[in-house]
């Protein structure tokens, strides 16, 4: 299922994008100012242009918190037995954020989303360039039609980095959190701009201000391209931003405002396939002996992240964007989330839940042969989409009353991803039996993305049938120096409404700011 695009930006822009963007230093937004050289003086819109149009800059969401802090993600003992360099070693800042252990995490090396020193792939390298066309779209040479599409995704891109940061590095929003730390408001490219950390009221207002500016995109999906702000895109983020905010007539509008105009799904049935197939060598113990066998892994069809138009033609995406753990790559999915699939007929199970993946990643204990998902290799799709639209629009339509037309959604979405037969679709007894059904097939769906988000929304909303309560994992001691491998397990706990939902921030972000930024409070 292909797209045309009407491109907006000329393939010549990509390259002065990487030659403009290597002399503006913006890896110490918000505690260093500038050198001298790091100015360049931008006199066109094609500067402007060439500054969004850098793909690399806007499509990876590092995160740890978000892919390994749910129950969705599993940590277990013998895994790390069988090759120490899934939880530890190069990963032991994951496993930090994913056992919720802050006092190791606040020390991180790779707290990516916060902040980079090489990539320039975090959230607020995001806002800066966000903040830079802002400053410049009014003073450079170019049309007015130009200068309002820029505007419109730059407020985009800062309303969308802001909504993953708040709900990374602060509380839920509610009525009593309203006045818990939020972030710091950087809408310039001023570096003395305040770091002060604004309430986390404040922080939701500033999105919220900027979601409505976004919403004057007037370039569609097809002319843009999914890796530029688009109509279809930017509903479906506000659609996003208002069903963990708990408006559903709000979340139904903007989810309806996106299947109006773009309602494509890949069908799992007739466009997925496994297309690589490797062989990988895995010691097996038989009587005590140690032998070597050869075990195939068969990668999806989404396996190659060489081919970047075979993502951008993915014909889900709304607006590209990619969960990432780097090495090794390994998305670990727990026993509760693989037992929610039917794996003779689910064919996400079949094609996404790839068997043997821990050999691939170097572990060759056949006691722990374990799955991995993979969506697009290293990264898992987060940025808005149209599964996620059919199921928004359904759980608004549940929550608000009308189950039965909800699980009708739902099961629109369900025809694309198994086998037919009378398993797809799914029938409700009552508007809870339809919720529930819903918020798995969001599991099913969306696994290591949109968890952490669900999870703080559905303890923190009016319906306490759906709350999640307290996660725990059994998973052993770590510090600094790596994990306690030849120490019992300990239990980690992650309970409702606690404090640790706002991961910490760096303490190296801390302590540049003198004191001004505050850390979280645990």
């Amino acid at each position: 299922m292909k797209r045309t695009y009407k491109f907006i930006t000329k393939a010549s822009l990509l390259m002065s994008a990487i030659a403009l963007l290597t002399l503006i230093s913006c890896d110490d937004f918000l505690s260093e100012k500038p050198s001298k050289n790091s100015n360049v003086e931008i006199e066109t819109i094609e500067h402007l242009d060439a500054i969004m149009a850098n793909y690399s800059s806007f499509i990876y969401e590092q995160n740890f918190v978000v892919i390994c802090g749910t129950d969705d993600f599993a940590f277990i003992p013998g895994l790390h037995d069988s090759y120490n360099r899934i939880y530890g070693a190069m990963n032991i800042d994951y496993s930090f954020a994913g056992c919720w252990d802050y006092n190791n995490f606040v020390n991180a090396t790779r707290d990516g989303l916060w902040k980079t020193s090489t990539a320039g792939q975090d959230e607020w390298n995001k806002i800066f360039k966000a903040n830079m066309v802002l400053y410049y779209a009014d003073k450079v040479e170019g049309s007015d039609a130009d200068k309002a599409r820029l505007k419109a995704e730059a407020y985009f891109v800062r309303a969308y980095s802001y909504w993953v940061m708040v709900n990374t590095y602060c509380l839920p929003y509610t009525e009593a959190n309203k006045n818990e730390m939020g972030l710091p408001i950087r809408a310039t490219t001023n570096f003395e701009e305040s770091l002060e950390r604004a309430s986390l009221e404040r922080t939701y207002q500033f999105i919220e201000e900027n979601i409505q500016e976004a919403l004057k995109c007037s370039a569609s999906l097809a002319q843009a391209g999914a890796w530029r702000a688009n109509t279809a895109a930017v509903n479906g983020f506000v659609a996003r931003y208002y069903l963990n905010r708990n408006n559903y007539t709000e979340a139904l509008k903007y989810a309806d405002n996106v299947l109006n105009e773009y309602s494509a799904l890949m069908d799992y049935n007739t466009e997925m396939y496994r297309g690589v197939n490797w062989g990988y060598w895995a010691e097996i113990i038989d009587s005590g002996t140690p032998q070597q066998q050869e075990v195939e892994i068969k990668y999806p069809y989404t396996f190659s992240d060489l081919d970047t138009r075979q993502q951008l033609d993915w014909a889900d995406c709304l607006y590209t964007r990619y969960a990432n753990v780097n090495y090794p790559n390994f998305f670990i999915p727990s026993q509760e989330l693989l037992a929610l699939y039917d794996p003779d007929h689910d064919l996400r199970y079949r094609y996404l839940m790839v068997p043997h993946y821990s050999y691939a990643q170097g572990a060759i204990n056949p006691s722990f042969d374990w799955p991995g998902y993979v969506f697009f290799y290293g990264g898992a799709y987060c940025g808005p989409g149209t599964p996620e639209m059919y199921l928004i629009k359904a759980e608004c339509q549940a929550r608000l009353g009308d189950y039965s037309t909800g699980m009708n959604t739902l099961n629109q979405l369900r025809a694309k991803r198994m086998d037919p037969g009378a398993w797809v679709n799914l029938t409700a007894t009552s508007k809870d039996d339809a919720i529930r059904h819903i918020l798995e097939e969001r599991r099913r769906e969306m696994p290591f993305t949109q968890r952490w988000y669900d999870i703080r929304r559905l303890d923190n909303n009016e319906d306490p049938s759906d709350d999640v309560g307290t996660i725990t994992r059994t998973f052993y001691r770590m510090d600094a120096t790596g994990l306690y491998g030849n120490q019992p397990p300990i239990t980690y706990t992650l309970e409702k409404n606690s404090r640790k939902y706002a991961a910490p921030i760096p303490v190296t972000e801390i302590d540049a700011s003198r004191g001004v930024l505050k850390q979280n409070i645990y």
